[in-house]
């Protein structure tokens, strides 16, 4: 012991390091909140994280190795002690040396570290959760510690990259669980401290108890957290990285038990299958986070979420709101930080902020703050290691979820912890109690005597009020299930409380009881809601479409009725991190001409992706300059995605810029100007599309089809396929690699008596061609990832080519609908089958037309308004006509109006780029002469009527499960929500007038023709 504290103190005296001071715009709170500098980078630099215990010690995880930084030496965990509580640390010690410090819990003499262990020639040598000891209470570790958990994290990608996107942070819930943050690296086989072993293919949450046994997945298909903060009734938030091309976004995620979120195979092209984050807020970098919840501070700063950011500066609050069994939330600025890091506090109130104030590879900057009410006072917890467990269970009434942790956590170390059981008990029950401590009661008690509380906790269940716990309390621990019967979990899915509807689902998963899975069955069918209470706006503005290389675009933008001016840059698909967009020689034009720079022009705001928004200057600082080599003379750089903010002056028209990559970028980007600062088809409550939009209603639908997974329930799956449920049994079925669901499977594709079902037995054959490549952790998606799903490696299996033999014969047997279905489904889910493709569009039998009468064409004087429609449609194979005229024509008669020939011109009408692909000579003719008698499939004139009475007509340009894409005559373009739709109706007539043709000559109406013919590429 003397000799681990002595090279704890020799390594501490080795990494101080003397920096400037701090200056005070390093922090900024609220007006009724004060801050001081707890500990500054003289002895806490790259504050990785912190632990703070309820009596009050911090203790400090740094890292001065940095996110990128290879080797070991440079980690510690200081322990810092206020005695006099004046908010500055009086007195310190090197509690322990580890590498990569990134979670720290304090619980009684127990200090549990998330951490990494680098070994000689900066070797990488796994990442670890230790328990250490302080049995004496002197500040410093007994000894090395005791690892609970090894190998949470990828050893190659660790090695090879450095820690950014590995495993950090860790919290304890009221559940006793440690939940475990993980990174997209993910991990192959982490092992507990009881011999259970893991794997997890990318991010997402785990958990174990805290002597590292009953390892489990607790939720999956995250990128890249950095923390959780689970609050006092166990519901789990998270602020974590993504990507899905758009750049490195912010989701703001609420945590269900058993949920997939997507990433990065799902949540962008089958976000139905998905429990989508609440809201995507735009870049950052989150860090760590929590739930605080703790008296003496105004009402309006506790009992929320609070997530840092470390990109942004700020300590966010999310006030969430209940929505079914999740939450709708809003974001506030709450405390501004410098490269905040991570935040936790004590039972007195006492707030904690660390700053990880350094480069990738580390340096020293960084520092700890305190903050705290204006008013506040500093109030004593009792000692927990001295109190009796009749005291510890009466402090689960303290109105300090920090202190009801620590008290339990101290009972059930207690020897005689048991006596407090029936104390526990009339707690739970007490509903004059707090409602948060009724919670930990429950949880308490189900920790303490175990299989021996599930009767207890069976007739907490019947108050509604604690239903949703003390159900979920019972299965808590797959340990503990001999002799529970699903019987309460099958009564509670038809409660009138969703949140105990779900709570009962993912219980009946774990208890492993097939006998459940019609009843599980019942609820998977999805409520026809919509997934956003947001209405969504039509996008109103400029789109460059895509710009990549040295491309340039002009813009030429009417803003003459905006008061806000919003440019945006997006992400292309083929975005490599390089994305540096830029305005080049951006002026707003006046009524009078003159014109006014907009690098004149101060920004309301400006939020970029990677380094910063500058004038004149590219997004790293460099000078600005065209990609393609050409002088400017002013601009605005950024990184995307971006959104630089101005107010417009009254007497401004028009917005005139070109843009493009600068010098050094080589990403592919699109810009946007409008006045709403939105991206098409996104509200300011979803930013990114479905993957984060609030959609309460998939919850219990989601869960359920996990646990008739879990429960490998085929055979219920199978026969509910002719039933009510049939979506939510082929939903569970889609993931069962087994004989007995693709035996089945098969037989109803073959046996089926109505089309619709073996069109949908298909679909799920199809998803069943591949599975994911097992993981052994030596693959990571990179910054980048492909995002086509629902595989990132499709991968064969034993049955792959039966379900392919399969799908050929019922094609062979099948119809034309049938085919286009397997084909369909076989190209979005990669799955390809030889020989399968769609079937050829029928092309309608040309009619023997009669010879055409020249005379009557002269006669009529060559108008074809003059004319018969008979003899027009003659003269189409009659008269050569002149395509290259034709060109020409399609302009000067005003088509090109309402129609575009090129995809990368602004979508108006129809499109008649291709128009001769999908129409014959006579039908394209037909529907220029009489647009209202033929109106092509897919031209025909829809008006939707929305809920709120407002009416859109035009084109459906498409029609997917969560959006329909109406444009009007005019080009512009509206996303509905099908939720919305009251009433759909086709029109009789065509957007397209009749007569506009009369005054041509039939030879140029011909060449008009002939030309439209020609586009089918």
């Amino acid at each position: 012991m003397s000799i681990y504290r002595t090279l704890c103190a020799a390594t501490f005296v080795l990494c101080l390091t003397v920096c400037p001071l701090l200056k005070a715009a390093d922090v900024s709170v609220p007006e009724d909140l004060t801050f001081s500098i707890y500990s500054d980078n003289t002895l806490t630099p790259c504050v990785a994280s912190l632990g703070v215990a309820a009596s009050g010690a911090v203790y400090v995880g740094v890292d001065q190795i940095g996110s990128l930084g290879k080797g070991g030496g440079k980690g510690r965990i200081i322990r810092l002690v206020d005695s006099d509580h004046d908010g500055v640390m009086d007195s310190h010690t090197v509690f322990a040396v580890v590498d990569n410090p990134r979670g720290i819990i304090p619980m009684g003499n127990k200090l549990y570290v998330l951490h990494s262990k680098w070994g000689e020639g900066k070797i990488y040598e796994g990442a670890f959760i230790t328990v250490f000891t302080d049995a004496d209470n002197d500040g410093v570790a007994d000894g090395p510690g005791i690892p609970i958990v090894r190998e949470i994290s990828s050893r190659k990608f660790n090695q090879s990259r450095g820690v950014d996107h590995t495993t950090n942070g860790i919290r304890m819930g009221i559940d006793g669980w440690i939940y475990i943050a993980i990174g997209d690296f993910g991990f192959n086989d982490a092992i507990g401290r009881d011999g259970r072993k893991l794997t997890c293919y990318g991010g997402g949450v785990v958990r174990v108890r805290p002597d590292g046994s009953e390892m489990e997945m607790y939720v999956h298909g995250l990128r890249n957290i950095y923390d959780v903060a689970i609050d006092p009734r166990m519901n789990m938030f998270t602020r974590g990285n993504t990507n899905d091309g758009g750049g490195w976004n912010i989701r703001f995620i609420h945590e269900i038990q058993t949920g997939e979120y997507g990433y990065p195979v799902l949540f962008k092209r089958f976000t139905n299958e998905i429990i989508p984050a609440l809201v995507d807020v735009g870049g950052g970098s989150g860090t760590g986070s929590m739930y605080f919840s703790e008296p003496g501070w105004p009402a309006r700063y506790t009992n929320v979420p609070m997530m840092c950011d470390w990109g942004r500066q700020q300590l966010f609050i999310h006030r969430v709101t209940p929505d079914g069994a999740s939450f709708t939330q809003e974001e506030e600025k709450f405390i501004t930080c410098k490269k905040i890091s991570d935040v936790d506090c004590d039972a007195s109130g006492q707030l904690y902020m660390g700053s990880f104030n350094s480069g990738y590879t580390g340096g020293s900057g960084g520092f700890v703050a305190r903050v705290v009410p204006k008013d506040w006072t500093y109030k004593a917890i009792p000692d927990l290691q001295k109190a009796s467990p009749v005291e510890l269970a009466a402090l689960h009434a303290s109105p300090s979820a920090k202190l009801r942790l620590a008290a339990q956590q101290a009972l059930l170390e207690n020897s005689k912890g048991k006596e407090a059981a029936k104390r526990l008990y009339t707690l739970a029950a007490d509903k004059s109690v707090l409602h948060d401590s009724r919670i930990a009661a429950v949880f308490t008690l189900k920790q303490l005597v175990g299989s021996e509380s599930h009767k207890a906790l069976l007739e907490l269940s019947q108050d509604a009020s604690i239903r949703e716990h003390a159900l979920r309390a019972i299965t808590d621990r797959t340990s503990q299930l001999d002799g529970v019967s699903p019987d309460a979990f099958v009564a509670a899915l038809n409660d009138d409380n969703p949140r105990v509807q779900v709570a009962a689902a993912v219980a009946l998963g774990r208890l492993g009881n097939a006998s459940a899975a019609s009843s599980l069955l019942a609820v998977t069918p999805v409520p026809d809601v919509s997934p956003s209470k947001a209405k969504v706006k039509s996008y109103e503005g400029y789109r460059s479409g895509i710009v990549e290389g040295s491309a340039v675009r002009t813009v030429d933008f009417n803003v003459r009725k905006l008061k806000n001016l919003y440019l945006l840059i997006g992400d292309g698909e083929n975005g490599n991190g390089k994305d540096h967009g830029s305005w080049f020689e951006p002026v707003l034009v006046k009524k009078d001409g003159s014109e006014l720079k907009l690098s004149e022009l101060p920004w309301v705001s400006a939020k970029g992706g990677w380094g910063k928004t500058l004038v004149n200057k590219a997004c790293t600082g460099a000078a600005l300059q065209r990609n393609d080599g050409k002088p400017i003379a002013f601009g605005i750089g950024s990184h995307s995605p971006s959104v630089i903010h101005y107010k417009l002056p009254r007497d401004v028209v028009r917005f005139k810029a070109s843009v493009g990559n600068s010098k050094g970028g080589g990403g592919a980007m699109e810009f946007f100007v409008n006045g709403t600062g939105l991206l098409p088809g996104a509200t300011k409550a979803n930013a990114a599309g479905p993957h984060a939009t609030p959609n309460a209603a998939i919850i219990l639908p989601h869960v359920a089809v996990k646990a008739l997974v879990a429960l490998d329930a085929a055979e219920a799956c199978l026969a509910a396929i002719d039933g009510p449920n049939r979506a939510g049994a082929l939903w569970a079925l889609q993931s069962m690699y087994s004989d007995r669901a693709v035996d089945g499977l098969i037989g109803k594709l073959e046996g089926a008596s109505d089309a619709k079902t073996r069109q949908d037995v298909a679909k799920t054959l199809v998803r069943l061609i591949h599975h994911e490549k097992p993981y052994n952790g030596d693959t990571w998606w990179g910054t980048r990832p492909d995002t086509r799903g629902p595989f990132y490696y499709p991968t064969p299996w034993t049955r792959s080519d039966d379900i392919k033999a399969a799908l050929v014969k019922a094609c062979e047997a099948g119809d034309d609908a049938m085919r286009n279905v397997i084909a369909t489904y076989t190209e979005k889910d990669r799955a390809p089958i030889a020989g399968i493709t769609k079937a050829p569009a029928a092309r309608p039998t040309k009619k023997k037309q009669p010879k055409v009468n020249l005379n009557k064409i002269k006669n009529a004087d060559g108008q074809v308004g003059k004319m018969g429609v008979e003899d027009v449609l003659i003269a189409l194979n009659e008269i050569k006509g002149d395509p290259a005229k034709g060109k020409g024509l399609f302009t000067q008669q005003g088509c090109i109006a309402c129609h575009t020939l090129d995809k990368s011109e602004p979508a108006k009408g129809p499109y008649m780029g291709q128009v001769g692909a999908i129409m014959n000579r006579e039908q394209i003719a037909m529907a220029i002469l009489r647009p209202n008698a033929e109106i092509s499939q897919g031209f025909k004139t829809v008006m939707i009527t929305m809920n709120d009475g407002q009416a859109h007509v035009g084109f459906v340009t498409e029609r997917l499960n969560d959006q329909v894409e109406i444009r009007d005559i005019a080009g512009q373009v509206k996303r509905l929500k099908p939720a919305d739709i009251k009433a759909e109706a086709l029109l009789e007539n065509s957007m397209m007038p009749e007569g506009l043709a009369n005054g041509m000559s039939l030879k140029d109406f011909v060449s008009l023709v002939k030309f439209l013919e020609s586009k089918k590429k």
